[in-house]
This record gives structure tokens, sequence and C-alpha cells, in this order.
């Protein structure tokens, strides 16, 4: 009898809508950050994908391929983790993943 009050309980907490209403969207996009190397802050590399041996660069939600444009740049190079963009002289440098320390297992 306990065990089904308590049961009872713990499904009507579970259900109340206060509940969950603090905890962020696992599905959403990354909020836009600016990448280092004077990206403006309006532009954010979400994802890089493959398509056969060709890569894409999916910047402010748009794909962009190797030659391709992105807001006037030039996309010049795409990597496994980052894209590089040029406008005229002014090279930008977009990481997927800014804030992470590539590092050797054991150092």
């Amino acid at each position: 009898m306990a065990a089904r009050m308590m049961l009872c309980a713990a499904i009507a907490l579970l259900t109340s809508p206060g509940v969950w209403a603090d905890l962020p969207d696992p599905t959403a996009l990354p909020a836009a950050t600016a990448a280092e190397g004077g990206a403006s802050p309006g532009i954010s590399l979400t994802a890089i994908k493959r398509r056969g041996t060709q890569r894409l660069a999916v910047i402010g939600g748009q794909e962009v391929a190797v030659g391709g444009r992105y807001q006037g740049a030039r996309v010049v190079r795409i990597t496994e983790s980052e894209v590089v963009l040029r406008r005229g002289a002014d090279v930008t440098v977009l990481e997927l993943y800014p804030h992470v320390e590539k590092r050797l297992r054991g150092k």
C-alpha cells in the first residue's frame, strides 16, 4: 500500500508542469558565439558534414562547400574541426569546438 502511494506521488510530481520548466532543450542548436580570429558575432559554425568525399560546412544554418560564399566571404578550406573564410585580405577561422583543447592521451 505504501509503495503504491509513493508511486502515485512520484508520478504526480514528475508530471507537474513546473518540474521540467528550467531544463534546457537538449535538441536545440548551440547559441551563436563569436568565433576567435576576428569573426563577427553573427557567424557561427554549427556543423561539418561529409557528402561522399566533399565536406560541407553549416554556417549560420546555410550549407557551404569549399569555394562557396557566405556573407561575401569565400570558403577556402574545410577540415574536420574548422572552416577558413577569406574576404579580401582578411582571413577568418571558424572552429567547430572553440573551447575544446586537444591533447595527446596521457599528457
